[in-house]
């Protein structure tokens, strides 16, 4: 039996690595900043001398009283949040000036979703706002998006690993390349075997490049018949594919009524882009074991899990979670997979129970 190791956002967030959704959102909250910083007439007037400037995201209105304040943002690396709260406490001050207008509906969207959803549920958002869309707006809803898309690339390419990665990968070796557990009916708990999977199948949804990197320092053993597929594309080789992949429901086919501009970037229309999807399919065609590792599992992917989990050679799902001070999102990733499944009897068949060891190892 091989294994299948589905890797999420969750795995890079495990290596304390800055790829939340919001963390984005800082990085276009600082750029503007220093675009508008860098805009600046060189004169000095005191609640005078308004100016404007723009970037892709933003048309941007202030005056050189305000640029004080800016400036002070962008030295001390303060977050879209701190903005947003300290803005409303000073917004009525004399001199203040100072506005980000938006340059397209869905940047309101996304910001309005800070700290509040993760990439998937922006994913929904993005497939919601295109019910909305007119036939007459999507060519400019398009062009938007790929900007979104390109930006997010170069964000990402951005971000550095700078841990050694042989120490770090001892931290997930267990999960990754442990032996096969059975249940065990005496005991009624599920005990490790004494049997290896015959491969290792990593299908990552992350754009980065840290989980081949850090694979890259396994043992010989284990490398030989360890497998990458960056089945979304990656920041050095490939596009990325970022949007939304459930084609089920009639939303969907409203969609495809509308005509072919509303599909461009439905991950399905996008995986033939590279021959990914085709060898993950490969995979699926004698016994394997699913592990889920850091991937929430959202509608936005539910066609491709779907694909991978209702399948009969698919002999059981193991999911490994995140713990917090607020206790760990392992339910929270079940009742996912329970959308994945038609047969919930199956699905209840293929469920691995909650293991005490499974949580995700924090690298700090």
């Amino acid at each position: 039996m091989k294994r299948i190791i589905l890797i999420g956002n969750g795995f890079d967030r495990s290596l304390n690595l800055p790829t939340r959704y919001s963390d984005f959102l800082d990085w276009i909250f600082e750029e503007t900043l220093k675009m508008i910083i860098d805009n600046a007439p060189k004169r000095s007037n005191p609640g005078g001398l308004d100016y404007q400037s723009e970037n892709d995201f933003f048309y941007c209105h202030n005056n050189l009283y305000t640029l004080e304040w800016i400036k002070d943002l962008f030295e001390k690396g303060r977050n879209y949040k701190f903005y947003a709260e300290e803005r409303e406490r000073i917004r009525n001050q004399q001199y203040f000036n100072f506005s980000l207008r938006p340059k397209h509906a869905f940047v309101s969207i996304l910001f309005d979703f800070y700290d509040v959803n993760g990439w998937v549920d922006i994913e929904q958002l993005y497939f919601e706002q295109l019910l909305v869309t007119s036939p007459s707006d999507i060519d400019d809803f398009n062009y938007f998006f790929d900007i979104v898309k390109q930006k997010l690339s170069e964000y990402l390419e951005g971000l550095v690993y700078e841990k050694n990665i042989t120490d770090t990968l001892n931290k997930y070796r267990r999960h990754f390349f442990g032996k096969i557990v059975n249940y065990n009916t005496g005991y009624q708990s599920y005990e490790e075997s004494k049997t290896e999977p015959d491969s290792y199948y990593f299908v990552n949804f992350n754009y980065t490049p840290f989980l081949r990197n850090i694979l890259g320092s396994a043992r010989t053993e284990f490398l030989n018949k360890t497998v990458i597929n960056e089945i979304h594309g990656d920041i050095k080789n490939y596009p990325i594919i970022f949007g939304y992949g459930n084609e089920t429901g009639d939303d969907y086919s409203k969609l495809e009524k509308l005509g072919n501009r509303f599909l461009e970037n439905i991950k399905s229309t996008n995986y033939f882009n590279s021959t990914h999807y085709r060898d993950l399919e490969r995979q699926l065609q004698n016994p394997y074991e699913v592990y889920v590792y850091g991937l929430s599992c959202g509608l936005s992917d539910n066609i491709l899990l779907k694909t991978v989990m209702q399948k009969t050679n698919c002999q059981q799902i193991r999911i490994f979670y995140h713990r917090g001070s607020n206790g760990d999102n392992y339910r929270n990733t079940l009742m996912n997979i329970s959308r994945v499944f038609d047969d919930k009897e199956g699905m209840r068949k293929k469920i691995i129970s909650k293991q005490v060891n499974d949580n995700i190892p924090q690298i700090v």
